[in-house]
């Protein structure tokens, strides 16, 4: 009994033990199932979107840079948060940079890696009070997308920092009124006294001006520079270049520091800014470090304030102002010309180089209108609707423009007159380019009147002779005129007289026909003439530009016909001195493929050699379309024919 009471107990540990693995193995199953899903419910939470803003512990003082930052976290990479910036009354606010302190960690579970990056940006602000005492700063926003996420308000006590005699800062600007575009110089005069220099461990200078809106601001650091002050703005830390030297005020020595700005006005209005401002950290208690230099473990704030700026800016005043004045405002400008060419043809092309100098802001300086008094003369010159924009380097302000010469009398580039407006004397002055010396070819015009009706001697006597057309070539004709037409039956060389014998009118049998033939032919010539008189009306009615057009147009065309009879470089001069011809006469038919147009035909025209009768050929053709698409095309012109 004792060894069978033994063994049953036996078993039954044995059976209890197998269980229990079993139960073990079943846990061991479901927690590695639990575990990942565990993992990434509790890692969610840790990655949610989160803001937060960080403020210096104070005490917060005024003028002094507060340093704050916008921490978000939990953020996806792409696309990067933006932060929206609340209005801050009474405060300025700088943005110092971003910086990225993201992390990235990997888990293994159940062999299988996961990596997880968490990102954290931080977005670092400077923030300057105005005004002493409460400051409420409002909730900064970060955006990714259609997420949102908010700070939470934050209230800083601002103190006032104590006033002092030790430093002070001040502007030195000219009275006013300014005038928009003037060169207005401005110096920055810090004054430091020689006992506080000894205990001074920093300081920091604001001057509202340099933020201010409507003005630029130009450096040129003077020769004589020696030190650098240091200035504070919105956009960062400004170092210029300053002089140093010691000076006496009410029996003490100081040191001043002068650095020179030059301030451009760039609207009318009341320019307005706060005073400048220097706060400065003056050690109270020092120590020597390991290396023996002298560091300060108690620092005292102290400020000083200037005067408020207030001055009047205006415009350029009008009455009296020349229609050649375009913007300049300054003093000593002058003006230089230069031409790419100066032998041309009547309606070819001049690229004319303009230089601007002077003491002055170049970058409102322009041109004046081209048709402008004191400036080319339209009649004689092809202008641009427009003045270019130009350029500026160290030389000065380029410009460039195209100009067609339309007169076969021109002989210069004419002395232009340029005005600017002097800020000092409140005066316009007054200068003149150099002409430059031009050599005009008068191009052949061929109209109306260089058309001589003469009876071909080799027809018939007058009963049944024609008339033959001769065109006149004569170099002496004046290309800057255009062609005079006719609008006179009596001159076009027809004779419209009826011939009282019916004899002669009806032929010899005439007279044995019916009446009804009779009437019939009368009532025939009647109605032509009734026509002849309504086409005539309808001429006379006609544009005279019009007019004038057709005619260019069709001498272009009989002399391109002309052109086609002669051979090579013969061509080549007949087509280009018919094309010229036609730009004399319409020069806003002029372009850009009429000049490699002609370039072509004179490159043909002096060649050395005979020139090529296919590429001749192929230039008649180019010019035969170029007269088509005048006929056919409606070109924009801003008025008639020369």
């Amino acid at each position: 009994m004792t060894q069978r009471s033994t063994n049953e107990k036996s078993d039954r540990a044995r059976l209890a033990s197998r269980v229990h693995r079993q139960r073990a193995w079943r846990h061991r199953g479901l927690l590695a199932i639990a575990l990942p899903w565990l993992a990434i419910h509790l890692a969610a939470p840790v990655f949610a979107q989160e803001v937060q803003i960080q403020v210096d512990r104070g005490p917060h003082y005024l003028g002094e840079p507060i340093v704050m930052q916008i921490v978000a976290s939990g953020f996806e990479e792409e696309p990067a948060p933006e932060v929206q910036v609340p209005r801050i009354a009474g405060a300025t606010l700088r943005a110092a940079g971003v910086s990225d302190s993201s992390s990235t960690s990997i888990s293994i579970v159940n062999g299988k890696m996961t990596r997880t990056r968490e990102v954290r940006l931080l977005f670092r602000y400077e923030l300057t009070a105005d005004r002493a005492g409460p400051l409420e700063l409002p909730a900064f926003e970060v955006v990714q997308g259609t997420t949102r996420r908010a700070t939470r308000p934050v209230r800083l006590e601002i103190t006032r920092v104590p006033r002092t005699g030790l430093v002070n800062l001040k502007l030195e600007v000219p009275e006013g009124p300014l005038f928009v575009g003037q060169k207005v110089p401005v110096e920055v005069v810090m004054r430091i006294d020689r006992e506080a220099q000894r205990e001074l461990v920093g300081y920091d200078a604001v001057v509202p001006l340099f933020d201010a809106e409507d003005v630029r601001f130009l450096d040129e650091p003077p020769a004589s520079a020696d030190s650098q002050l240091e200035i504070r703005t919105a956009r960062g830390n400004l170092s210029l270049a300053a002089t140093a030297r010691d000076v006496d005020v009410g029996g003490r020595t100081v040191l001043e520091l002068r650095a020179k700005r030059t301030m451009i006005p760039s609207r009318p209005g009341e320019l307005r800014v706060e005073a400048p401002r220097v706060l400065i950290h003056r050690g109270r208690a020092f120590r020597r470090d390991l290396f023996g230099q002298r560091q300060a473990t108690s620092i005292e704030r102290l400020m000083s304030e200037g005067q408020p700026l207030s001055r009047e800016v205006i415009e350029v005043p009008r009455p009296g102002r020349p229609e050649s004045f375009a913007g300049a405002v300054g003093s000593g400008f002058g003006l230089e010309v230069s031409a790419d060419r100066s032998v041309v043809q009547i309606g070819e092309p001049i690229t004319l180089r303009f230089l601007l100098r002077g003491d002055g802001d170049l970058t409102t300086a322009g041109l004046p209108p081209f048709d402008a008094e004191g400036f080319f003369d339209p009649a004689h010159f092809r202008l641009p609707e427009e003045p270019p924009a130009g350029w500026i380097d160290a030389d000065g302000k380029h410009f460039e423009a195209s100009v067609r010469v339309l007169d076969a009398g021109v002989r210069e580039i004419p002395a232009l007159t340029y005005s600017w407006f002097d800020a000092e004397t409140r005066t316009f002055e007054t200068i003149r380019s150099r002409p430059i010396a031009l050599s005009v070819g008068a191009a052949q015009v061929i109209g109306a009147d260089d058309v001589d009706r003469r009876e071909d001697p080799t027809a018939p006597s007058s009963s049944g002779g024609g008339a033959s057309q001769r065109v006149d070539r004569s170099p002496d004709r004046d290309a800057g005129q255009g062609p005079a037409r006719s609008l006179s039956m009596a001159s076009s060389g027809a004779n419209l007289a009826v011939d009282d014998d019916a004899m002669r009118v009806l032929g010899a049998g005439s007279m044995a026909e019916d009446e009804l033939g009779t009437a019939v032919g009368l009532h025939a010539i009647g109605l032509a003439l009734f026509g002849f008189a309504a086409w005539e009306r309808r001429r006379l009615g006609r544009d005279p530009a019009e007019t004038a057009r057709d005619a260019a147009l069709k001498a272009a065309e009989a002399s391109l016909r002309e052109a086609r009879r002669a051979d090579g470089r013969e061509a080549a001069a007949e087509a280009g001195r018919a094309l010229r011809a036609l730009i004399a006469a319409l020069p806003d038919e002029a372009d850009d493929e009429l000049d490699r147009l002609l370039a072509d035909l004179d490159a043909i025209r002096f060649a050395p050699e005979d020139a090529n009768l296919i590429e001749v050929e192929g230039l008649l053709e180019r010019a035969a379309a170029f007269v088509l698409g005048c006929r056919t095309q409606a070109r924009p012109r801003r008025g008639g024919p020369a």
